[in-house]
C-alpha cells in the first residue's frame, strides 16, 4: 500500500512528535530521517498541481512560491498553470494558463497589486494580483527562473541567454539588455539572478564573471572574473546576496564562496566550496548548499561554522528565517536546522523528493515536492536552539 504525500508527512511528524529531545541527531545520522526532535512544522492541507506523468521514473519540478501579506500563495508548475492559492486552506483563487510550464519564483509588488513571473516559455508575465487578469507579457528566446527584481519603475530579471534584461514595469516595453557570450563545452544547470545594491545591478554568468550594471542604462560598472585558474564548470550561477552595504556574497561551481566589494568588484575572501550555487544570509551567518557539502553555515569573515550534510540527492537553496533553516533534498524531503547550531529540529518526508525552493512566511511553509503536490505547512512559535 502506497501513501499520499500528506500521509508521509503526517507519519513523519508523528515520529518528530514522539521521539523527545535529541539534540545530537545530525543532517548526516543515517536515522536523521526518522528522527527529528522538535515540531516546527505541521501539516495544513496539500493540493496536486501537476498530474503524474506515464513514464515519469524521476520527476522534478522547479516552481517556487511567493506568499502575500494577505495570506495568498502564488505559484506556478509544470502543468502549464500560475495559480493564486488561500494559505488557510489551499482553495484555488484563480488559475491562469501559461505558453509552458512555469519553473520559477515569482515577485509581489503589493503597490502596483501585481505578481511578475517568468516561464520556461521565455515570457515574463505580469499579472493582477487579485483577479489573475494578464496585464503583459514581454517574450525572449530563453527561460526565466530566477524572481525578477523591481527597481525605480523597471523590472529586471536574466534568462538562460545569459543576458539582463531591464523592461517597463507598468508595460513590458524593453528598456536595455546586457549579454555576455556563453563559454564553449558544457555549462552547469541553473543561472544567477539580479540583484540591486547600493544603485547597482548585480549578476553572474557561465563565462565565470561577475558584473555591475547601472540599473538605468544596462551599462557597464565593472566586470570581475571569479574562475581563478579553472577553464570549465566555471559558471557564476549564485544570485548575489548583500549581507550588508560593503559586501555581496556570491559562487562560482569551481571556485567556491566569494565576499565582492560592491563599489570596485574587488575580492575580500574566498572560500572553496565545490558545486556551491544557492546562498543565503541572515544576520552574522552566510548559508549556502553544495552536493557534497550539503548545508553549511559561515561567519561574516568566511569561517565555517558549522556543517551538515543531507543524506541523499541534492539540496535546495537554503532558505533562512529567524532561529531556523529550510532545506529540502530532491531525494528526501524537507529539512529544518537552527540557524544559529545547524541542528536538525524537523525532517518532513515528501515521497518523491524536492527540487523548488520552500517558500517561507510568518506562519505559514509551502513547498511543491517533484510529484507536483504542493504542501503547506503552519509554522510554529520560535524554539530556542
Amino acid at each position: 500500500m502506497s501513501l499520499s504525500p500528506i500521509r508521509l508527512a503526517l507519519a513523519s511528524l508523528v515520529v518528530a512528535s514522539l521521539s523527545g529531545c535529541a539534540a545530537s541527531y545530525r543532517l548526516d545520522d543515517p536515522q536523521a530521517k526518522q528522527v527529528a526532535p522538535r515540531g516546527v512544522l505541521r501539516p495544513l492541507w496539500h493540493r496536486d498541481l501537476v498530474a503524474p506523468g506515464f513514464m515519469d521514473y524521476k520527476p522534478q519540478q522547479w516552481a517556487s512560491a511567493a506568499l502575500s501579506d494577505s495570506g495568498v500563495v502564488y505559484i506556478g508548475s509544470g502543468a502549464k498553470k500560475f495559480q493564486a492559492i488561500r494559505s488557510d486552506d489551499g482553495r484555488v483563487l484563480w488559475s491562469l494558463d501559461t505558453g509552458g510550464a512555469v519553473s520559477s519564483t515569482p515577485l509581489i509588488h503589493a503597490f502596483s497589486k501585481t505578481v511578475f513571473f517568468g516561464g520556461d516559455d521565455g515570457q515574463v508575465y505580469a499579472v493582477d494580483m487579485e483577479t489573475g487578469k494578464l496585464r503583459w507579457k514581454y517574450s525572449t528566446q530563453g527561460t526565466i527562473t530566477p524572481r525578477p527584481v523591481y527597481y525605480e519603475g523597471a523590472l529586471l530579471f536574466t534568462s538562460s541567454e545569459g543576458r539582463v534584461y531591464s523592461v517597463d514595469a507598468a508595460t513590458g516595453k524593453w528598456r536595455w539588455q546586457y549579454d555576455r557570450e556563453a563559454p564553449e563545452g558544457f555549462t552547469i544547470h541553473g543561472y544567477s539572478g539580479v540583484t540591486v545594491h547600493r544603485g547597482a545591478a548585480f549578476a553572474g554568468f557561465s563565462d565565470g564573471y561577475l558584473v555591475s550594471l547601472k540599473p538605468s542604462s544596462g551599462e557597464v560598472i565593472w566586470t570581475r572574473s571569479l574562475s581563478g585558474d579553472a577553464t570549465r564548470f566555471i559558471d557564476v550561477d549564485a544570485t548575489p546576496v548583500a549581507v550588508d552595504d560593503d559586501t555581496l556574497i556570491t559562487a562560482s561551481y569551481n571556485g567556491g564562496i566569494f565576499a565582492v566589494d560592491p563599489g570596485s568588484g574587488s575580492v575580500k575572501w574566498q572560500v572553496q566550496a565545490e558545486g556551491a550555487s544557492r546562498i543565503a544570509a541572515l544576520k552574522d551567518r552566510i548559508y549556502y548548499t553544495a552536493p557534497r557539502a550539503g548545508l553549511v553555515a559561515l561567519d561574516r569573515a568566511g569561517n565555517r561554522v558549522w556543517s551538515q550534510a543531507i543524506p541523499s540527492g541534492v539540496p535546495t537553496a537554503p532558505v533562512a528565517i529567524g532561529p531556523y533553516v529550510f532545506v529540502g533534498g530532491t531525494e528526501s524531503g524537507l529539512y529544518v536546522a537552527s540557524s544559529t547550531s545547524g541542528r536538525l529540529l524537523q525532517y518532513v518526508k515528501t515521497g518523491r523528493g524536492i527540487s523548488a525552493l520552500p517558500a517561507v512566511g510568518k506562519q505559514v511553509v509551502v513547498v511543491l515536492t517533484n510529484g507536483g503536490t504542493l504542501m503547506a505547512f503552519s509554522l510554529a512559535a520560535p524554539h530556542r536552539s
